[in-house]
């Protein structure tokens, strides 16, 4: 009897431990708390959806904009980015550029939020956005972290993050291209050079005098026509005084 007894108290303790792991796990990968709550799913959902269409702006953004999202501090007067400028390179990393990414997403996120207007219904607490980038080969990871407290009547849910994103995108193979071919043309343009690194990429480049020291370079993505262009310049001499 005894034995029987301690045998139903083994099984009740081992189950509870099952279902109280169970829990545990759901909740530390559940990125909703009290996912029950009327209108979580659907604000999840919306905003979800922004973060892949502000994300998709920026990096296009980005790769127009030789890495960056507005106009950098040394760059042409037609506001195209210099990589080689008197004998100094200014090509930015690729970790600069994925701060630009993460800045800019996180700061144009709210208009395609609207800051949540078509939601009247919902009380929605918004906290601080944080978004860190990772440019890959072929895309662009975004994880984002934008903590929201969504209230109706006396239900809530708080959503701390969202599922990650991915944005297809050959940013990281046109950028080790471009600085390889920066690497080989410090002086001057290797042309053998630069029509090696873009066959091998399965990349196109055009290139435009801006002045009589300086050219403009396109790089672009032969296997996607509605890619963007990278777009830079390189200043090969110092101008005469």
């Amino acid at each position: 009897m005894h034995n029987k007894k301690a045998q139903v108290t083994i099984f009740i303790i081992v189950a509870i431990i099952i279902v109280a792991g169970v829990l545990i796990f759901f909740a530390l990968n559940s990125n909703i708390v009290n996912p029950f709550s009327p209108g979580a799913e659907k604000i999840k959902t919306v905003v979800e959806d922004c973060i892949q269409s502000t994300g998709e702006e920026v990096v296009y953004q980005v790769t127009e904009g030789g890495g960056y999202y507005l106009e950098s501090e040394s760059s042409t007067e037609s506001g195209v980015p210099y990589y080689y400028l008197n004998n100094e390179r200014h090509m930015p990393s690729k970790e600069e550029i994925e701060e630009e990414i993460n800045f800019w997403v996180s700061e144009t996120l709210f208009f395609c939020t609207k800051n949540f207007i078509d939601f009247p219904e919902y009380e929605i607490y918004q906290g601080e956005i944080k978004v860190r980038s990772e440019i890959l080969n072929e895309e662009v990871k975004l994880r984002v972290t934008y903590p929201l407290t969504i209230v109706k009547g006396e239900d809530s849910s708080t959503i701390k993050k969202f599922k990650d994103t991915l944005i297809e995108s050959r940013l990281g193979i046109t950028y080790d291209a471009i600085k390889e071919f920066i690497e080989e043309s410090q002086e001057a343009i290797c042309l053998s050079c630069l029509l090696e690194i873009v066959e091998k990429n399965d990349l196109s480049v055009n290139m435009a005098d801006y002045d009589e020291t300086t050219v403009i370079f396109f790089f672009r993505n032969e296997l996607n026509e509605e890619s963007p262009t990278f777009i830079f310049a390189n200043k090969y001499h110092l101008e005469d005084e």
